[in-house]
């Protein structure tokens, strides 16, 4: 009878705590920019799918994509801009809220693969050229930011391994290879866009 007894108590408890999870999907747009020796501004947007086990902890993926514009490279004493780049994400994501309630800070760790690419360029000056390959590379994202209701906004760092070179040819002839940084960093605003046994 005991035995019975704790098999039910283990039951109803895990019954209980399977009431916690839900299935929460966020869309994001946002704003992406990169420092170093290649600067250059742009707008962001993802997706991200998510299990969560509880109000507090979460697991599933983020889908981004990143369009730059204006990107500049300083070789020789003399910008050479980048028309139009290109930065995708795919990550498999953790999270973790503090707290309780509709308002809360939360940090987030995203693992996977980027494709980074130079869709076209528009030099400064005359007969200058430059050439950047596209690449695929592992990356990780750490983020933080707050939830508040159906919104969220927040910062994710992304770190890619690894280092572009860029050959520019300047208009004397003269070629130099300047190193570029892969990583950039996203500021966006989120909102649910779908949930399924969701408070």
């Amino acid at each position: 009878m005991k035995r019975l007894l704790l098999l039910g108590a283990v039951a109803l408890s895990s019954f209980s705590y399977s009431q916690d999870w839900f299935i929460r999907s966020d869309a994001t747009i946002g704003a992406a920019f990169t420092t170093g020796n290649f600067k250059s501004y742009g707008i962001s947007a993802g997706v991200e799918p998510k299990f969560f086990f509880n109000e507090n902890i979460s697991l599933g993926l983020r889908l981004e994509g990143d369009v730059l514009f204006g990107g500049s490279i300083d070789a020789e004493g003399d910008d050479v801009t980048i028309g139009l780049s290109s930065r995708a994400a795919y990550l498999l994501k953790g999270e973790y809220y503090l707290g309780d309630g509709n308002t809360k800070p939360f940090a987030g760790l995203g693992l996977g693969m980027y494709t980074q690419a130079n869709i076209g360029t528009a030099v400064k000056g005359d007969e200058t050229a430059v050439n950047i390959g596209a690449v695929r590379s592992f990356g990780f994202a750490p983020e933080l930011g707050v939830t508040f209701g159906n919104f969220r906004l927040s910062g994710i760092y992304h770190i890619v391994l690894g280092e572009d070179l860029a050959t520019i040819t300047t208009s004397v002839g003269n070629v130099e290879q300047v190193s570029i940084s892969r990583n950039y960093f996203v500021v966006h605003l989120g909102f649910r866009a779908f949930g399924y046994n969701d408070k």
